[in-house]
């Protein structure tokens, strides 16, 4: 496994015991995905939370990565890039959606 991977699994694991979310959806990428579509969807009791992982804050972002983040945040979503760098403060944004 990857060390996003590893992080990404570590991270979900402390969502779901923490903010016991309805469901975690995890999105692989194959020619149906929508290219740059953030990773991950936690959804919680009238809340989406999307979330793209990085393995680190300086992780380089693919083509149209930002784009989705912006738009979902845009449009009353919840958007998050989530490294190991900041990945308690945005532990604690989802906890304040519960």
């Amino acid at each position: 496994m990857t060390p996003e991977g590893k992080f990404k699994k570590a991270f979900l694991a402390k969502v779901k015991k923490e903010c016991k979310p309805v469901a975690i959806l995890q999105y692989k990428q194959d020619s149906t995905t929508v290219k740059g579509f953030p990773d991950s969807q936690v959804i919680l009791e009238g809340a989406c939370v999307f979330i793209e992982f990085k393995k680190s804050k300086r992780a380089k972002f693919q083509p149209l990565q930002k784009e989705w983040i912006q738009k979902l945040n845009d449009n009353c979503h919840f958007a998050y890039v989530c490294c190991p760098e900041n990945a308690d403060e945005i532990l604690e944004e989802i906890k304040k959606l519960v």
